[in-house]
């Protein structure tokens, strides 16, 4: 976790932001061999920006953090909820490098 510069809110309540968790990485695509690793797409996210309470939430595993890639959303919720343009939030996963 990183402190944050005045301003940003909370992806999951939109109060203000006290930490941000480093960005994780989501693989879009792969080769036809999954052990195969030197074919993929992988894109590196914004920072996700919490509140102090949101941010311990996801440290101790009580909120899981998900990502809306619809190109006119784009941003981040808790995984399940929908986004504002309608689409679920999706699952992420850390990078296995």
């Amino acid at each position: 976790m990183t402190s944050l510069v005045s301003g940003a809110v909370c992806a999951l309540c939109e109060s203000p932001a006290t930490e941000a968790i480093d960005p994780p990485r989501r693989t879009l695509d792969r080769g036809l061999d999954p052990s195969d690793t030197s074919y993929s797409v992988t894109v590196i996210l914004p920072d996700v920006s919490l509140c102090a309470g949101h941010a311990a939430d996801v440290r101790e595993g009580e909120k899981v953090i998900g990502w809306c890639d619809d190109e006119q959303c784009r941003t981040y919720g808790e995984l399940g909820e929908t986004s504002a343009c309608g689409h679920p939030f999706i699952k992420l996963s850390k990078s296995k490098t």
